[in-house]
């Protein structure tokens, strides 16, 4: 049922590809999660910014070739499994890197978290590359949400993660301020968050989580 809905949706449109435009933060200091999340809901409600707030928590397993061609090209492929019993699948592939901004294309299906299903979902997205079964990275990750409910389609996140490789891990904190629509843009922080996080110990960076989380694991010398 979720191949033949997700093979539709991407073939006539009735979930169309979306643009992902995002600023992202990281941290090489041993912040404290609360103390961050504070901060954030402050200047929020300093500036007057109506929101919804949300937890979650997930497993991110992400999927490649065996010669990782998605990372060589930008792109990615993930499973998200939140500890609500949901099943996600989400593609990106880039668009534009400038100026601290990343935007990407996106395209995402609820699974059922079999592996037939991701590898018809990454058929779909990426024709030309085979998909290994193993996952080549796998992550979790807290993530606390800040839906701006004021009209504009922006959400502020802060996520608690850890890469795992085996029985090695690393744990990092990341901001991000992210805006979905049809095309790119970079005029959706309105109220200079950005300015506020780099306050806050944070510097930008302009690779995806799957990115940096390949080189940690080629840093530590392990056959992925």
């Amino acid at each position: 049922m979720f191949i033949t809905e997700g093979i539709i949706k991407m073939s006539i449109g009735r979930k169309p590809m979306e643009v992902e435009n995002e600023f992202k933060f990281t941290t090489d200091r041993k912040l404290e999660p609360a103390d961050v999340i504070n901060s954030l809901e402050s200047f929020l409600k300093d500036h007057s910014i109506p929101y919804e707030k949300k937890v979650r928590q997930s497993q991110d397993k992400y999927y490649d070739s065996n010669t990782l061609e998605l990372y060589r090209k930008g792109c990615s492929l993930r499973q998200k499994n939140t500890f609500k019993g949901k099943v996600k699948l989400t593609a990106k592939k880039p668009l534009s890197n400038e100026e601290e901004m990343m935007s990407r294309e996106e395209i995402e299906m609820p699974a059922d978290g079999r592996f037939m299903t991701l590898k018809a979902f990454g058929k779909g997205c990426f024709p030309d590359i085979t998909i290994e079964k193993d996952p080549v990275l796998q992550m979790r990750t807290e993530r606390t949400a800040f839906y701006y409910t004021d009209g504009a389609d922006v959400m502020l996140t802060f996520d608690t993660c850890r890469y795992i490789s085996g029985k090695r891990h690393k744990d990092f904190l990341e901001v991000e301020i992210e805006s979905m629509g049809k095309s790119t843009e970079r005029g959706f922080d309105q109220i200079g968050m950005r300015d506020f996080v780099k306050g806050l110990s944070f510097y930008p960076v302009t690779k995806s989580k799957y990115q940096r989380g390949i080189e940690w694991i080629q840093s530590l010398n392990v056959q992925i």
